[in-house]
């Protein structure tokens, strides 16, 4: 034992040398899943920024909740054309910051959605919010966008 550590030649031995080769693909590894962790996380938060953003925009459009939520509607009950079975539907459009009368093509970006206590689940780039509005309540959800 001795010798080994009055030994100064430096020499690394094939033990080491495979042992640093590991430690070096474990931390490869750890960070490659932490980056896609933190980018699943990410895109997690922009599907609930929309869904804040879809809300706010509706809550505007239709008086919180009592008229049409689409913007270029008049709020007329009597002549409007989203006005179905009591109440207003129109569809978040992500690009035109807008609710709007068709459904636009899909923007989410994570597989899992969900809003209060409901969850859908789609692949990424296939899902719109669709917003229902009447009796002063504003309702979120995610279906399908035009394919």
């Amino acid at each position: 034992m001795w010798n080994k550590l009055k030994d100064i030649t430096g020499a690394v031995t094939r033990r080491e040398v495979l042992l640093i080769a590991l430690i070096a693909v474990m931390c490869a590894f750890f960070a490659i899943e932490g980056i896609r962790y933190l980018s699943a996380q990410q895109r997690k938060g922009e599907d609930a920024l929309r869904e804040n953003t879809a809300e706010s925009v509706a809550m505007v459009n239709s008086n919180n909740g009592l008229g049409c939520p689409v913007d270029s509607c008049g709020n007329n009950r009597g002549s409007c054309a989203h006005y179905v079975n009591g109440e207003y539907i129109g569809y978040y459009d992500d690009i035109n910051n807008a609710i709007i009368a068709q459904r636009p093509f899909g923007y989410n970006d994570y597989e899992v959605m969900t809003i209060g206590d409901e969850t859908w689940r789609s692949p990424t780039g296939t899902m719109v919010i669709r917003v229902v509005t009447g009796d002063g309540k504003v309702k979120l959800d995610w279906e399908r966008g035009k394919q």
